[in-house]
């Protein structure tokens, strides 16, 4: 029966491997922090050098990312996507991009009482873990959380500016995006590593 459970990990850590290379997402869940650090007041020479700043720090994350590729690909070798899986990566990552900014951008133009930016990731966050065969619970918790945080102002918990994706005053909403990254890349790369054969 052991046996039976670590080939069905085996055969799902290669089916999703590009997916659990969760320590590339841990980059951007710490840009998210430090965007929040900046939404908070408290990295004002980020704002001073704005767009530079903003430029330069979101080129290193993206190389830093693009560096912990080629470590897994030496460490764990290389899967190859079918078109379809590209195809639906691709998709998926429009959506979510342009669902995210555009949202974003109503919420504070008609001063929404909730994130809708936050509700669309959450949405997005859930069909994502359905998708991808409801193995990676931290996404289905991290929809949770994420539409619960999203609503809070409704019941006078927060500020609804600051639950705001792409708000000025949006600190609590980016921090959670942060945390959100960096735990669920760390997970995926625990789930990476556990199914590998010992």
């Amino acid at each position: 029966m052991e046996n039976i459970n670590e080939l069905k990990r085996i055969h799902r850590a290669a089916k999703y491997y590009e997916q659990l290379q969760g320590l590339r997402q841990v980059p951007f869940g710490i840009l998210f922090l430090f965007l929040a650090v900046w939404k908070a007041g408290e990295w004002p020479w980020f704002e001073k050098w704005q767009p530079i700043s903003s430029f330069v720090f979101l080129g290193l994350t993206m190389l830093i990312s693009w560096g912990i590729g080629i470590y897994y690909e030496r460490t764990f070798g290389k899967v190859q996507q079918t078109a379809e899986s590209k195809r639906n990566s691709v998709i998926m990552a429009i959506l979510f991009l342009a669902g995210i900014y555009l949202l974003g951008i109503a919420e504070i133009i008609w001063n929404w009482p909730v994130s809708g930016a936050g509700l669309f990731m959450a949405l997005i966050l859930l069909v994502y873990y359905y998708l991808t065969d409801s193995f990676r619970l931290q996404y289905l918790l991290f929809a949770g959380l994420m539409a619960v945080v999203s609503v809070l102002p409704l019941f006078g918990v927060l500020p609804a500016a600051q639950v705001y994706i792409l708000g000025v005053e949006g600190v609590v909403g980016v921090a959670l995006m942060g945390v959100l990254w960096l735990v669920s890349g760390l997970v995926d790369h625990w789930l990476l590593v556990r199914s590998l054969p010992k």
